[in-house]
């Protein structure tokens, strides 16, 4: 990704960081708490959250996991970790800085991953989600939170242009992303007071070659 890419793209983050929490989390609330339930997570489970952002959805982390938590904003970042020496995010996650476009980590390392409200930020989500699709194990899940219709409305598409300037992402059709990258849908269900979706997916046990 270009570097001019990643500053557009994490620039509005520094001013979104110090009032994320206030702003926007308390809607996320619900699907921050059903993706980890649906993961079916097991003790000793090693977890990859990508675009941890201000570690918001972590308070729904069970103790029992290992989890990674990854995001290329540095204010978000800071946010997390401050969470976190205060005690409010548990020391089973680590928090790393990483571009989702080039995960650092080997293949199949994590028995599940998730993405909540970040796969629609970042520049080519086909590219973040095969990444994550690569570092997880067959048979292991891979949730996506985000707000998703199949339908396109006016306002909707009027809304769009602005979404991308303030940093808010752009339209993404999630099914046939998932599709394309060769996961199996499990489940599918709304969330949010249904503004948003969770799609519950599985690398195939024999996983084809992006």
């Amino acid at each position: 990704m270009l570097k001019g890419d990643l500053k557009h793209r994490t620039g509005p983050y520094r001013f979104y960081a110090p009032v994320y929490d206030r702003i926007f989390a308390p809607s996320f609330s619900e699907g921050h708490r059903n993706m980890y339930r649906l993961l079916n997570l097991s003790k000793g489970d090693r977890i990859l959250e990508v675009g941890v952002g201000t570690g918001v959805s972590l308070r729904y982390c069970p103790e029992y996991v290992q989890l990674e938590g990854i995001d290329y904003s540095d204010s978000m970042l800071k946010q997390a970790r401050q969470k976190q020496d205060k005690g409010k995010i548990g020391r089973n996650v680590n928090l790393s800085k990483m571009d989702a476009h080039h995960i650092e980590f080997d293949d199949h390392t994590f028995d599940h991953s998730l993405v909540a409200h970040a796969l629609a930020v970042v520049a080519k989500p086909e590219v973040v989600l095969s990444e994550m699709k690569r570092v997880t194990k067959r048979s292991g899940r891979i949730c996506i939170v985000n707000h998703y219709s199949e339908k396109d409305g006016l306002l909707l598409n009027l809304w769009n242009p602005f979404r991308k300037i303030l940093g808010l992402g752009e339209k993404v059709n999630f099914l046939e992303l998932v599709e394309n990258c060769g996961l199996e849908i499990l489940e599918e269900r709304r969330v949010n007071r249904d503004s948003a979706s969770i799609i519950i997916c599985m690398v195939p046990f024999e996983s084809r070659t992006q």
